[in-house]
């Protein structure tokens, strides 16, 4: 009895819900049925409906909270994958120049010019890694990066046993360190080199140039007495570079954690926020490290820190581009790209010292006091006085203009070609033999250029990650939509079963008169 009223009481309350109407006892379950049916449809429909609507409404902002997870670096992050090592295919390509006719540069009055071939490219696959990782609080990371190179002589146009003569870059950097001392210590030192045979222009390989190293006698006798700051016992333009962590120094980087747009962008280098090496705005560190871009909705340059030449570049929008499907911001260099103010006023802080022509960079005094210069390949956008004493240089746009193509929603690049001609000044000098007769000369050593592309497998990741905002809200607006759709299809349902039973008592009705007349 007691089972039989818990059963019937929320039936009947339900049954009230349900609406005013009153059917005979042989439809009332029937009818029950149909209305539990509707409960059921419109339930589901009324969720859905708020489900996808609230969702909807919110999911710009549940969009760019997801985002900023994502590219925000942290150790759980996306972003952190593809920057703690180099995820996708680099390459370092070097080009060497060889000197074809050295007695054009050593002859005394001749009217011959040196004349330069370029040799390669040799390349090596590199692959990057962040290391001796510190997180601090202030929404910073603190890493070293640590590059290794393997050599692909399947992707190289000769081999790291090849020959290259050009000038001996030690020759040349005792000479420019005592260009101003007085002429007793330059004569000094030139007979010093006579004495041991010292050379101006030597004959290597490409291995020896570049990682290997090569014994000097006059590299060993200027540390010992302090005649140049190169800290090596042999030379090559990268030897012991290779896999050291701690070549190129020490960096400092905002993580985005505090504002997304600062993402990748380096505060320090070991450990200051400016360089010594240059005065005035010229000496702050300032942009990315160049792997690790934050989003760039409108911007007209970029800036990134070169620790090679220990300065920031700068590169200027050039339009779009497309590439596996993602539309890209392209930034290039412009022609003031290492002017030394002649062309750019507030660019004269590089201006210190040897003041040259608009188109090279005074490095010298960031790689241990060498003549080095840097400038775009073959003087690209230089001065064409850079040209006037030598043979060889061919500048071409398509093939030495530096290029970044990014992203700009999520700062991912897409292309990168970033290269750089390395220079060694010589200059006259009356104290010392090899330089007596030596034309004020900017002598190419060597251009490379590091090139990465986004693979199809990592464009479609970013893809999906751009679609996300649009299919996000889409796909919402589209349940609340079905959900609708499933409460009219209840409501639907419900007015069809009403019809029926009033149909139905109406039948029965007529047919209980019917048998009323016939019994009376």
């Amino acid at each position: 009895m007691h089972h039989a009223l818990l059963i019937r009481w929320p039936l009947s309350i339900v049954r009230c819900l349900l609406g005013p109407f009153s059917f005979p006892s042989e439809l009332s379950d029937k009818m029950w049925k149909g209305r539990v049916k509707f409960i059921i449809i419109f339930a589901v429909g009324l969720v859905l409906t708020i489900v996808g609507l609230v969702v909807g409404i919110l999911w710009p902002s549940l969009y760019k909270n997801i985002l900023n997870k994502e590219l925000t670096l942290t150790q759980t992050s996306t972003n952190y994958d593809l920057w703690k090592q180099t995820p996708i295919p680099m390459y370092l390509k070097l080009y060497m120049f060889n000197l074809s006719n050295p007695e054009a540069l050593t002859t005394p009055n001749s009217t011959v010019k040196p004349k330069f071939v370029e040799m390669g490219p040799y390349v090596f696959k590199e692959v990057d890694y962040k290391v001796q990782q510190t997180w601090n609080d202030n929404g910073t990371i603190t890493f070293q990066r640590k590059r290794v190179w393997h050599f692909d002589e399947s992707l190289s146009a000769g081999s790291l046993s090849d020959s290259v003569t050009n000038i001996n870059p030690v020759t040349a950097s005792v000479a420019y360190t005592l260009r101003y001392k007085q002429p007793i210590l330059r004569d000094i030192a030139n007979r010093v080199m006579k004495s041991i045979g010292q050379k101006l222009v030597i004959t290597k390989t490409v291995n020896e140039l570049l990682f290997e190293g090569y014994n000097d006698t006059m590299l060993l006798i200027a540390r010992k007495l302090k005649l140049t700051q190169i800290p090596m016992n042999k030379f090559a333009w990268f030897y012991g570079r290779n896999g050291s962590a701690s070549y190129d120094g020490t960096f400092n980087m905002l993580t985005g954690a505090t504002n997304r747009l600062d993402l990748g962008i380096v505060k320090q280098w070991n450990y200051q926020d400016r360089v010594s090496y240059y005065p005035g705005e010229c000496g702050v560190v300032k942009g990315t490290n160049g792997d690790l871009w934050p989003p760039l909705p409108d911007n007209d340059t970029v800036s990134f820190f070169v620790s090679d030449i220990c300065t920031s570049m700068q590169a200027v929008y050039n339009g779009t581009m497309e590439h596996e499907g993602l539309a890209g911001v392209r930034y290039v260099n412009d022609d003031y790209i290492f002017d030394n103010g002649t062309k750019v006023p507030s660019r004269s802080c590089y201006c210190e010292g040897d003041c040259v022509p608009s188109g090279a960079l005074n490095i010298s005094s960031c790689k241990w006091g060498a003549p080095a210069f840097i400038s775009l390949p073959h003087f690209y956008t230089a001065d064409p006085s850079y040209r006037a004493n030598i043979d060889g240089m061919d500048p071409n746009r398509t093939k030495h203009e530096l290029s970044i193509a990014l992203e700009p929603k999520t700062g991912v690049p897409l292309r990168v070609h970033a290269q750089l001609q390395l220079n060694l000044l010589l200059q006259p000098d009356e104290s010392m033999t090899m330089f007596k007769h030596i034309k004020k000369t900017f002598v190419p050593m060597l251009w490379f250029t590091q090139e990465a592309t986004l693979t199809s497998d990592y464009a479609s990741t970013v893809k999906m990650i751009m679609i996300a905002e649009s299919l996000g809200g889409v796909t919402s607006f589209g349940v609340c939509g079905i959900g609708v759709l499933i409460i009219f299809i209840g409501i639907f349902v419900l007015l069809r079963e009403k019809f029926r039973g009033e149909e139905t008592q109406t039948l029965l009705a007529r047919n209980n008169g019917d048998i009323s007349s016939i019994n009376g």
